[in-house]
Formats: structure tokens, sequence, C-alpha cells
């Protein structure tokens, strides 16, 4: 995992120089049929219906804590193996990658050198992405925010391709 937030870093650079300016605002914070990262949680169609997001503030960044069923395990261990791949090719200079808010602005966040832990657990994850900057906290603490409340609204597809 810490080679897919490396390799999504440089990735980012690339994308934001070959597209030049993301209009935040007129896209979904999540597009989950249509960002190359995320769709591959739609792989097994049950997968995002039996694992949890968490996000949690802490004094110099963020800890986001996924959950994940153990009968899904496989299925979110192949979906996180397939971003990575997706991440390699950015990283090789691809420019026919989509990425939804979510994925660009947390490209964004690495690329401005805040420091990111993966810890992987017996139910799932735990993420850390810290800063000691001012400007890059502010990033960390608006990336979770939206997060949250995309989260809270519901992810788009929500798994209703069977």
């Amino acid at each position: 995992m810490k080679k897919y937030a490396i390799a999504l870093s440089v990735c980012v650079a690339v994308v934001l120089t070959v597209v030049g300016s993301f209009a935040a605002d007129e896209n979904p914070w999540f597009d989950i049929e249509h960002c190359d990262f995320c769709k591959n949680l739609l792989k097994d169609p049950h997968l995002l219906e039996n694992m949890t997001w968490e996000h949690h503030d802490i004094s110099n960044g963020l800890l986001t804590l996924t959950v994940v069923k153990p009968e899904y395990e496989t299925a979110y261990l192949d979906a996180q193996h397939a971003m990575e791949k997706v991440a390699a090719r950015l990283a090789q200079g691809a420019t026919d990658v989509h990425m939804c808010n979510h994925c660009m602005n947390y490209g964004m966040i690495l690329m401005s050198g805040a420091k990111m832990e993966h810890i992987r657990t017996c139910a799932g994850d735990i993420t850390l992405i810290t800063s000691d900057k001012p400007e890059v906290l502010a990033m960390i603490r608006d990336y979770a925010q939206k997060t949250r409340a995309a989260l809270a609204e519901g992810l788009p597809s929500d798994t209703e391709a069977e």
C-alpha cells in the first residue's frame, strides 16, 4: 500500500500537468463507477456493503480505519492490488486515467509532503496521514471533512450492480 501512495503521488503530478486545472466543485467527491482507482471496489458487487470507512481527526492529521468482513477480505485485497496497478500506470506516464475528487485530493495531499503510514490489521487496515506543516494539515482536514460528508450521504453507486 505504501508503494500505492508513493506512485499515486507521482501520478497526480503527471495528471495535473496534463489535464490542467481540475474543477473540484463540478464533480462528485466519489465517482465509484468511473474513477480508475475506486471502480476496483465494485468488482465484487457486495464488497462496499460489507466494509466500513471511518475518518478521525488527530492532532497532526487523520486516522482512517477500514474494516472489512472476513468473507470479503480477498475481494478487498484484490481491489487494493488493482489500485496499485493503476498507480503504477500513472507513474509510468499514462494520461488516460480518470480520478474522482477523493482520489485526486488524496494524491495532492501526499504530493504536498504529508506522511502516510499504512498498517494492515486482521480486519482491514489503518492509515495515518500526518503533517507538521499548517497548510498541509489544512488540506488533510478539508479532505477528511469532505470524505466524511460524502460517506454520510452514501456512495453514489452503493453496489446496485448485481
